[in-house]
């Protein structure tokens, strides 16, 4: 249903033809130059706003927006480079002023309003431990653009030149950004970004709207994961893919998901209830108590390791 929706806002004439990788070079879409630009982090505009932005304290060093879940109350969002949403942003995806400030004030991550997060929240507990009479076993974290408003440095914000296989999709970036020039842009993508442009994925297929990420942290469920994907091996129920990847992710270090699902069918039953009740995918991934390891010095320093400023869900007795 969602690609469905997807497929109308791209409009009949538009051909399924996947995005361009990202490219620093130059040249001419649909008659119009497109400046040739370095990538996000090696352009020497964008480190200089993001040291101003830091300077002024609206980011932190991790490049996340000032401010506490514990004061609750955070800045206005900016990207990691200091790129501050403006008005036309807010527009342009569909979000309110009000939405805004439940995200700043960790009332609602985007995409829900406080009733839902709320709900949502005491139903994921109960699936987790029922009465949980020791809700310090488990630890969990939103993550992802929802909790951020911007996606992490690994998602740069779509350029003419990676849409001009997608002549709708453009149109509406350069709707949106109109004259703005890239290296005064957002970095990152917002929030959502490529589902509001209508884009294709690499596979050809329109972007759906953004997943609802929760880190669970809990060594009491990851011993008892393991019990299950020992129980599923020797039964021959894994399959090749969950064998080559093995319990632990190499790249991504959560526990295999097979496992889990087996293991916590009331968690699944979860994410399917809240997917179809938000119209997203609620995507929950299980890491041992000591959270996801810290992958700040390695690859594209990408990392969801503990930090400080992290959303904390919080257990309230169900409802």
């Amino acid at each position: 249903m969602l690609a469905a929706a997807a497929l109308v806002l791209l409009g009949p004439s538009v051909a399924p033809t996947a995005a361009a990788p990202p490219s620093s070079a130059g040249g001419s879409v649909a008659g119009r130059t497109v400046r040739a630009i370095a990538p996000a982090d090696q352009d020497a505009a964008f480190a200089k706003r993001r040291q101003d932005a830091e300077t002024k304290g609206l980011i932190d060093a991790d490049g996340r927006v000032t401010g506490s879940q514990r004061l609750g109350l955070r800045g206005w969002p900016h990207d990691d480079t200091g790129y501050a949403i403006r008005p036309r942003d807010l527009a342009f995806l569909g979000l309110t002023w009000q939405q805004v400030e439940w995200w700043r004030r960790y009332q609602a991550p985007l995409g829900t309003n406080p009733r839902q997060f709320k709900d949502m929240s005491s139903d994921l507990f109960k699936a987790l431990c029922s009465a949980c009479e020791r809700p310090q076993d488990y630890d969990v974290r939103l993550q992802g653009s929802w909790a951020f408003f911007f996606s992490g440095r690994h998602k740069n914000f779509p350029t003419e030149a990676e849409l001009a296989g997608q002549p709708a999709a453009l149109e509406r970036l350069r709707t949106w950004m109109g004259s703005t020039p890239p290296d005064e842009r957002p970095a990152r993508r917002p929030f959502e970004t490529l589902y509001k442009l209508g884009a294709l994925d690499e596979k050809g297929l329109p972007v759906g709207p953004s997943d609802g990420d929760f880190h669970i942290a809990s060594d009491v469920m990851v011993a008892e994961a393991r019990q299950k994907w020992d129980e599923l091996k020797d039964a021959g129920k894994l399959s090749d893919e969950d064998i080559r990847k093995g319990f632990i992710h190499q790249k991504y270090h959560f526990v295999n998901r097979t496992a889990v699902r087996e293991a916590f069918p009331k968690l699944e039953k979860w994410a399917v209830a809240w997917k179809e009740k938000l119209g997203r995918g609620v995507a929950p991934s299980l890491f041992p108590s000591s959270g996801p390891p810290d992958k700040t010095q390695v690859g594209n320093g990408v990392s969801t390791h503990f930090r400080d400023s992290d959303w904390i869900v919080k257990f309230s007795p169900a409802r």
